[in-house]
C-alpha cells in the first residue's frame, strides 16, 4: 500500500522538478537576455509585474478550461509545454526588445499554463501528507539544478545558445512524463476528498494568498540592477530552496504550523525595509527574501491544494499560484512607483499586512480546526438540519450541493441527473424549508449554524 502512495508521489514530484526547472530556465535566460537591451527598471516592469500577470492568466485560462473539460488536462498541459518552448526561443535570440519582450510575454502565458498542470496533478495525485515536502523538494531540486548549470563550462550557459538545447531537452523529458503519466492516470490516483465550502470561502482564501505576496514582493523585490553587478541569481536562490524544503517538511508535519509560518514570515519585509540604507550587501536581502519566499511558495501552492483535492474542484488547484502571483505583480509594482518614497512603501505594507492577518484570522477556524472536529461538527449540524425539514437521502445530497453555491447545470452533471430533476428536487427542498430560494436557503442554513 505504502509503494502505490509512493509512485505516483515520485512520479509527481519528478514532473514538478522538470517543468519548474524548464520554466525558470527559460525566464532567466529571457530575464538576462532583455538587460542587454533595455534597462533594469523596464526589465523589472517587464519580468516581474507584466510576466507575472500573464503567468496568473496562464494559470485561470488553464483553470477555466480544465474546469469545464477535465479530460483536456493532459493535452493542454502539453501544448502550454511546447509553445512556452517555441516563444523562448525567439524571446532570447531576438536583437529587438519589442520581439524578445512580445515572445517573453506569450512564454510567460504559457508557463503559467504549465504550472496549472503540474499543481493540478500534485493535488490529484499525491496524498495531503505528503504533499507539501513533495513540492518543496521538487522545487527544490530544480533550484539546485538550475545552479549546476550556472557553474558548469564557463558559466555563460544562460547568456549563449546552449541554454536552447537544455530547455528543448527538458521539454521532451516533461511532455514524455506528461503522456506517460496520463496513460496511467487512473491506475495511480490518489484523492482526499474535503469539505464543500460555498465559492466566496475560496475567494477569501485567494485574497488571503494576495494579500501574503503583495506583502512580501513590496518588501523587496529582486531589482534587476543587482544582477551580475552584486548578485549571482542562481547562487542566491539557493536559500530559496531551503526555505522550501523547511516550510514543506513544517507543513505536512501541522497545515498549523505552515500556516503560522507563514503569517509570521510578514515580518521579515519590514526588517528588509528598515535595513534600506544600511551598508549591508545586496546579497544579504536577495538571501533573506528568498528565504521567506519559501514559505509563501509552499502556503500559498497548499492551501489550494487541499481545498482542489476533492474531484470535482480539481481545476482549482492552481489558483494559490494564480493569486501569488497577481500579488508578487503588486508588490513589485508598489517597489517600482515608490522607490525614491520609503515612508509611503512601509505605510502600504503596513496597511496590507494588517488586512492579511485579520483575514487569516477569519479563515482560521475553517481551515486549520482539526479535519476530525470541523467534519464531525458539520456532519452534526447538516443531518440536524436534514432532519428537522424531513429531507430525503436525494435532498440531503441536493442541500449539499446548493450550500456549495453550484449552479443548476453543475449539480446535474456532479449527480449525473437531468436539469429538470433539479429543479424539482429544489423545489420540494424549498417547500420543506419555507424559503422562497436558493440564497434564502443558504442565509436560513447559515444562520441557524451560527445561532447554535
Amino acid at each position: 500500500m505504502k509503494e502505490m502512495i509512493r509512485k505516483p508521489a515520485i512520479k509527481s514530484g519528478a514532473l514538478i522538478a522538470l517543468c519548474f526547472l524548464l520554466t525558470s530556465t527559460g525566464w532567466l535566460a529571457w530575464e538576462y537576455h532583455l538587460l542587454d537591451l533595455i534597462s533594469p527598471a523596464r526589465a523589472d516592469l517587464s519580468t516581474m509585474v507584466v510576466g507575472s500577470l500573464l503567468q496568473a492568466a496562464g494559470i485561470a485560462f488553464y483553470a477555466a478550461v480544465c474546469g469545464r473539460r477535465p479530460e483536456a488536462a493532459h493535452p493542454l498541459m502539453t501544448a502550454a509545454l511546447i509553445m512556452h518552448t517555441l516563444c523562448m526561443f525567439p524571446a532570447v535570440l531576438s536583437p529587438y526588445p519589442a520581439g524578445a519582450l512580445i515572445f517573453g510575454f506569450l512564454m510567460n502565458l504559457f508557463c503559467g499554463a504549465t504550472a496549472g498542470g503540474y499543481l493540478l496533478e500534485l493535488a490529484k495525485k499525491v496524498p495531503a501528507k505528503r504533499r507539501a515536502t513533495v513540492f518543496g523538494v521538487s522545487y527544490a531540486a530544480a533550484i539546485l539544478a538550475s545552479w549546476l548549470l550556472s557553474v558548469v563550462g564557463n558559466g555563460d550557459v544562460y547568456y549563449s545558445e546552449k541554454v536552447l538545447l537544455i530547455v528543448a531537452a527538458l521539454t521532451a523529458a516533461a511532455v514524455a512524463v506528461v503522456l506517460r503519466g496520463r496513460r496511467g492516470d487512473e491506475s495511480h490516483e490518489v484523492i482526499a476528498s474535503g469539505p464543500i465550502h460555498p465559492r466566496s470561502f475560496y475567494l477569501l482564501v485567494g485574497l488571503l494568498v494576495l494579500l501574503f505576496s503583495i506583502v512580501n514582493s513590496s518588501g523587496f523585490a529582486f531589482p534587476a540592477s543587482d544582477i551580475s553587478r552584486y548578485v549571482n541569481v542562481e547562487f542566491s536562490r539557493l536559500v530559496y530552496a531551503a526555505g522550501l524544503v523547511i516550510a514543506g517538511v513544517i507543513t505536512d508535519r501541522s497545515r498549523r504550523g505552515g500556516a503560522v509560518s507563514a503569517l509570521a514570515s510578514l515580518i521579515v519585509p519590514f526588517i528588509i525595509l528598515a535595513l534600506r540604507g544600511e551598508s549591508l550587501s545586496a546579497v544579504f536581502f536577495w538571501a533573506l527574501s528568498y528565504f521567506i519566499f519559501g514559505f509563501y511558495a509552499v502556503y500559498r501552492v497548499i492551501v489550494f491544494s487541499d481545498l482542489a483535492s476533492g474531484r470535482s474542484l480539481l481545476f482549482l488547484a492552481g489558483a494559490g499560484l494564480m493569486a501569488g502571483r497577481a500579488g508578487d505583480a503588486l508588490g513589485e509594482g508598489i517597489c517600482l512607483l515608490l522607490a525614491d518614497q520609503l515612508g509611503a512603501r512601509v505605510a502600504i505594507t503596513a496597511a496590507v499586512t494588517v488586512a492579511a492577518v485579520a483575514l487569516f484570522f477569519k479563515l482560521y477556524q475553517s481551515l486549520y480546526l482539526p479535519e476530525s472536529i470541523r467534519q464531525e461538527t458539520e456532519r452534526e449540524r447538516f443531518a440536524r438540519f436534514a432532519a428537522e425539514h424531513d429531507l430525503t437521502a436525494r435532498e440531503r445530497e441536493m442541500l449539499q450541493q446548493i450550500l456549495a453555491e453550484r449552479t443548476v447545470s453543475e449539480i446535474a452533471s456532479a449527480l449525473f441527473i437531468s436539469e429538470n430533476t433539479v429543479k424539482y428536487h429544489v423545489k420540494n427542498i424549498l417547500q420543506k424549508t419555507g424559503c422562497k430560494s436558493r440564497n434564502e436557503l443558504i442565509a436560513v442554513y447559515n444562520g441557524r449554524r451560527e445561532s447554535r
